[in-house]
């Protein structure tokens, strides 16, 4: 028999200071789709953050090099979570506004007679920005609908879109309507079977667990911490070797 263990509501509730405000006393908090609060661990960095280290890290004084350890560490926790390697990790602004960095970097490697797969079980973060994206670059875009009754996406309808055309896959770990997981290590492994790239979206999933995204084999991995009790960034991973295929959306004097 597996062990339990109950959960100790009371100790979770006393990480949130939060829930000790009289008007939120008694309610039940559903919004994690536009960002969960945060814990007492996150306040506490960001206070410190904002009162020690708000500098340009990396210099040689002393709270600019605190300001680059803080940021080295978290970079290494999130790896090491999610079993990627230190350099996978990236954060920026949004889920939202990192897949449109993604989508503009990847405009070189698409293009007409590539196929794009999306689906209508996304939400706008991992669809919007890439369809664009195949549109504008003449690629044909091609949309993994979900059963209308069950509201779930089929494997084999996911087999049927599937060709050596498909460039690049894009769909969500789990629905946020009604919560069904999508077996990502094997879709991923359908769509490398015909040489795409395979783009995940994690955003509905990650509060309810982290994943090992080294085991799933996706080339892009990408949640929002502010959904996760955190701060408000977006956390992307990209494996290795993919980044070398997109077109540089940093500084334009440097060349990766």
């Amino acid at each position: 028999m597996v062990p339990t263990m109950e959960l100790d509501v009371e100790f979770v509730r006393s990480q949130f200071p939060e829930f000790s405000v009289p008007s939120l006393k008694g309610q039940a908090f559903f919004e994690n789709a536009g960002g969960s609060y945060a814990c007492i661990q996150t306040i506490d960095a960001i206070t410190e953050f904002y009162t020690l280290n708000k500098v340009q890290p990396y210099a040689g004084y002393s709270a600019s090099i605190d300001a680059g350890n803080a940021m080295d560490a978290s970079h290494m926790r999130w790896a090491n979570v999610l079993g990627v390697e230190l350099d996978e990790v990236h954060f920026g602004p949004s889920t939202s506004a990192n897949t449109y960095v993604l989508g503009q970097a990847l405009r070189s490697s698409i293009g007409p007679g590539d196929e794009v797969i999306v689906t209508n079980q996304d939400h706008e973060a991992n669809t919007g920005a890439i369809r664009r994206m195949a549109k504008a670059q003449g690629a044909t875009l091609k949309e993994w609908r979900v059963d209308p009754v069950t509201g779930m996406l089929d494997v084999a309808s996911f087999q049927d879109l599937l060709s050596t055309r498909t460039k690049l896959v894009t769909f969500p770990h789990c629905s946020n309507v009604i919560g069904s997981e999508n077996d990502v290590t094997s879709l991923t492994s359908m769509a490398h079977s015909v040489g795409a790239r395979v783009i995940v979206d994690g955003v509905s999933f990650a509060p309810h667990t982290i994943p090992n995204v080294g085991e799933m084999g996706a080339d892009v991995y990408l949640f929002s911490l502010y959904k996760v009790y955190s701060v408000h960034q977006g956390l992307m991973v990209v494996q290795n070797g993919f980044l070398d295929e997109m077109s540089n959306q940093g500084h334009f004097f440097n060349e990766h």
